[in-house]
């Protein structure tokens, strides 16, 4: 059975999946994933095409089926959302009160996240998300408190997303980032924009690094580059501290080629404006970003080029103000590739042991990843009594990870 669609239930879908962030791909996907049988549906694409016909008019009935998965993705009723019988008040609007809980939910998802980790956190993250961040974005609210409601929505689904791409949970991720990208531009916030796109270009940069091909490689590469470029040139209206960090993965890509000079300088328009900081109000953000992450994204840049000594320099102030225990691992894995470039296998061992000590801790597959890299840099002397050793230790911990 196929039913009319007024004027009115076809702004109230659009309305529906705008209020969620999701593009029209993305509510399309929803419709097949809220299916018991997905492998059964028209695929995505003939899907997408529904959906713009359905909400511009152009096909103006719409089949039960289709009904009820339209209700099942946006967890609303069919009368709710088709308007068959007596329409469900309004619920509430946000309120300042609501945002301020939301941040707050997200500093202390944050915290734990970067000392624990793990699919526990990771779950509460997405619950929230879901259950609490996105239907508040239907709720009506005075302009400015919903650009402010679309922009922290933005920064909560960015950090869930780097949660799955923690995990190595590429497919997840993506789907983050482009609902992420929506709210972004629902925000009316550039900055919040540029960080989308820095992200997109992180997760090429991921998926260059897992490959083992040449070919593939440098396709990712291209793309993160392209991404990255985006996000730098948006950046250029940011606040100094915000343009900064927004830049760091268009040096991370460039030094992923091997351009020294471009890696260069654009680490010293990264610095540049770190030095400005303080000259202009930053997004609230940025709080959790400074010099330590700066010193970092510089410390891979060097890693990447082969400028062990320079890395080690850069982790190791780093070190001196990163102390959760995450991102202290990530910086430890640097230092310790670092020193084996520099020819000091003693010293990367040593770096090595405490990243092997840390990472059960944190319940990081990236972690795991970082550990793997280090013994396959110290693969030339495998044989050092200091290599065996590290090896040893690492092999019940690379195990668990399924590496």
């Amino acid at each position: 059975m196929a039913y009319e669609t007024t004027p009115e239930i076809r702004a109230r879908l659009r309305r529906e999946r705008r209020a969620r962030g999701w593009d029209i791909p993305r509510m399309a996907h929803e419709l097949r994933e809220a299916s018991e049988y997905p492998h059964k549906m028209p695929t995505e694409r003939s899907i997408i095409r529904y959906v713009e016909r359905w909400e511009d008019g152009q096909v103006r009935r719409i089949t039960e089926r289709y009904r009820i998965l339209y209700a099942q993705a946006l967890s609303m009723s069919q009368e709710e959302l088709f308007g068959d019988g007596p329409q469900l008040p309004p619920s509430p609007g946000p309120t300042e009160g609501d945002v301020e809980a939301i941040r707050m939910m997200l500093t202390a998802l944050m915290a734990a996240d970067r000392r624990f980790g793990g699919h526990r956190i990771r779950r509460q993250a997405n619950d929230y998300l879901t259950d609490v961040v996105e239907p508040m974005l239907r709720g009506q609210a005075p302009d400015a408190l919903k650009r402010r409601l679309f922009g922290l929505a933005t920064e909560f689904t960015l950090r869930v997303s780097a949660m799955h791409l923690d995990a190595d949970q590429l497919d997840r991720a993506m789907s983050l980032l482009g609902r992420a990208s929506s709210m972004a531009a629902e925000s009316a916030d550039t900055t919040l924009t540029a960080w989308v796109l820095s992200r997109r270009g992180e997760h090429e940069m991921h998926q260059a690094a897992l490959t083992a091909r040449p070919n593939r490689r440098a396709t990712f590469i291209q793309q993160a580059l392209a991404y990255t470029e985006g996000a730098a040139g948006v950046a250029r209206s940011a606040p100094p501290l915000g343009r900064a960090f927004l830049t760091t993965k268009h040096a991370l890509a460039w030094s992923l080629t091997g351009d020294r000079a471009r890696t260069q300088r654009v680490l010293g328009t990264i610095w540049a404006a770190y030095e400005r900081s303080g000259s202009a109000e930053e997004p609230d953000w940025m709080d959790a970003y400074g010099y330590g992450h700066l010193r970092h994204e510089e410390a891979r840049c060097y890693v990447n080029l082969g400028m062990g000594r320079q890395a080690v320099q850069a982790a190791e102030e780093c070190l001196t103000v990163r102390t959760a225990a995450r991102p202290r691992a990530f910086t430890l894995g640097v230092l310790a590739i670092g020193h084996a470039q520099a020819l000091e296998v003693e010293a990367a061992c040593a770096a090595g042991h405490q990243l092997v000590d840390l990472a059960p801790k944190v319940s990081s597959r990236r972690v795991c990843i970082r550990i793997g890299e280090v013994l396959d840099v110290l693969t030339p002397y495998e044989d050092t009594p200091a290599v065996t050793e590290l090896r040893e230790a690492a092999e019940p911990v690379l195990q668990g990870c399924g590496l």
